[in-house]
């Protein structure tokens, strides 16, 4: 071995101190002295400030158990011939073909050239150089470990964009969806902290100004994030932030602002409609004024696109508010009371389509519909009104036929939340044994959002005091479902009900009956 490999100097990038990330290194080889001189010329070496740590393991097979329980390996110094003539070739096309691992960097060394060609071995086993042991000095070996963490560090850059680019076009895809706001931030900003700043750790965070107290930092909510801060999505910001560089940003008259201080980026940008964005990420190297110009555009062009989804959010509340107070006038003609009634069927009837496997959107839909599906009884109402005497069995059944006839009126609009409202009013009163009505439908053949609605409107409705008796408790409209599982209700959908009677009493709580 030279006396080059051991000792010649060479210069390698500044070491920070603070501690960061190291570069993880598998060593495979049979021969101890390889791993010690390894490590030793090594020792020193940094890529961005960040150190190496190595691994050693003995043979090939020990190699295969510890990238099978290890998947951060950057890079692998992997000897040929160990307990077989060509175990690190079986290890080199097994990380491949098995693993499927296409980031790590591997590197051949032999002390037996002849053993398998070079331009083969490079062409059938997807490895990044092949050297032979004495070939290899420290001026080699750190060139070596340069160019192959670079290639590491730039694929994983991809990777993480290309992840990110998948949530970006999810989120456009779900652009009406109550997650779209939360996939559109996450993507864009998973893409941008992986090309611009070779950072994991990263969030963006939104204020409302008008609400915004100037001594404290609690009104600022995270909405993206990545690395440390990807699972504080929707939880206030109350660390990281140093607010004597923040505030002074939120009291300029600019627009947007950054400053990058103690190598963390603070960029801020102020919306036309009073809210503030302010992007923190953690550790970013230099960077170039084309970099920090598209950090610029994403506060800007960000904000923008998440304020126009929170205003089609807000019309999308705002319309179902309207269907809750059509539903509820329908209801107030037949009761005395004030009631949030249909409002509270119709929040839990989503609850339990979701419990029962349905998607958000359905979900919303059927919230929707929940609210209108009663229109029928509109014109029974009146027909009351207008009646001073008993009703005969033959009235009752002609007025009833009315309130089926919600269907043929819902029928008549167009859209996917009339329709669904037409399925519930056709189906409302049919029962799972097949003794309701209009048709004696049973089963599975009854439409499921009607058998949602059934059991989350009967809930409510023992759950609600009335003029002519008093609320029943939870257990007992509990037991009251149980009871008629299976007789008048999906026993299935009667199971999740129950199972989640906590989020059903939730919701109860949040619309209470105004007194």
């Amino acid at each position: 071995m030279s006396d080059d490999f051991l000792f010649a100097e060479d210069e390698v990038e500044s070491v920070s101190e603070e501690a960061v990330e190291p570069y993880h290194i598998l060593i495979v080889d049979d021969d101890e002295e390889i791993h010690t001189i390894t490590k030793m010329a090594l020792s020193e070496f940094r890529l961005d400030g960040r150190p190496l740590q190595f691994h050693s393991v003995y043979s090939g097979k020990d190699a295969i158990a510890f990238l099978n329980k290890n998947r951060d390996i950057a890079m692998m110094l992997l000897d040929v011939v160990m307990e077989t003539d060509h175990a690190g070739l079986d290890v080199a096309k097994w990380v491949r073909e098995e693993l499927k691992n296409r980031l790590i960097r591997i590197v051949l060394r032999t002390g037996q050239p002849g053993q398998a060609p070079e331009e083969d071995v490079i062409a059938r086993f997807d490895i990044d150089d092949y050297k032979e042991k004495t070939e290899l000095t420290y001026r080699k070996l750190v060139t070596l470990m340069y160019s192959c963490l670079r290639a590491y560090r730039d694929l994983n850059a991809i990777e993480r964009n290309k992840r990110g680019l998948e949530k970006v076009i999810n989120a456009s895809a779900e652009v009406f969806s109550a997650r779209s706001m939360q996939g559109l931030c996450q993507g864009i900003l998973e893409q941008l902290v992986a090309l611009i700043t070779h950072s994991d750790d990263a969030m963006y965070c939104r204020i409302d100004a008008l609400t915004a107290s100037s001594d404290t930092n609690e009104p600022f909510e995270i909405i993206g994030g990545t690395g440390d801060f990807e699972q504080a999505v929707g939880d206030p910001v109350n660390s990281e932030i140093d607010w004597d560089i923040v505030r002074p940003m939120q009291q300029s008259a600019k627009n947007v602002e950054f400053r990058i201080v103690d190598g963390n980026y603070y960029g801020l940008y102020k919306t036309s409609s009073s809210r503030q964005y302010l992007l923190f990420i953690r550790g970013v190297r230099d960077l170039s004024e084309l970099d920090q110009n598209l950090l610029g555009l994403f506060v800007n062009n960000s904000s923008i696109a998440i304020d126009n989804l929170q205003a089609t959010e807000s019309e999308r509340e705002a319309q179902r508010e309207l269907l809750y107070s059509v539903g509820e006038a329908i209801e107030k003609r037949s009761i005395d009371e004030v009631s949030h009634h249909v409002k509270r069927s119709a929040e839990m009837a989503g609850q339990l389509a979701i419990a029962a496997g349905r998607d958000d959107e359905q979900a919303q839909a059927l919230k929707q519909a929940a609210s209108v599906y009663d229109i029928g009884k509109v014109s029974v109402q009146l027909e009351l009104a207008q009646r001073a005497d008993a009703l005969s069995i033959h009235d009752y059944e002609e007025i009833m036929q009315k309130v089926i006839q919600g269907h043929d009126y819902l029928q008549q609009t167009d859209t996917a939340v009339a329709k669904i409202a037409a399925g519930i009013a056709q189906d409302i009163h049919e029962r799972w044994d097949g003794s309701g009505f209009p048709s004696q439908k049973q089963g599975a053949d009854i439409n499921v959002n009607a058998r949602i609605l059934a059991i989350t409107s009967h809930y409510d409705a023992l759950r609600t005091q009335r003029s002519y008796r008093e609320a029943q408790e939870a257990e007992a409209a509990a037991d009251y479902l149980l009871k008629h599982s299976g007789v008048f209700f999906d026993p299935e959908l009667v199971g999740l009900m129950l199972d989640n009677l906590d989020a059903m009493e939730k919701i109860r709580k949040r619309y209470q009956d105004n007194p």
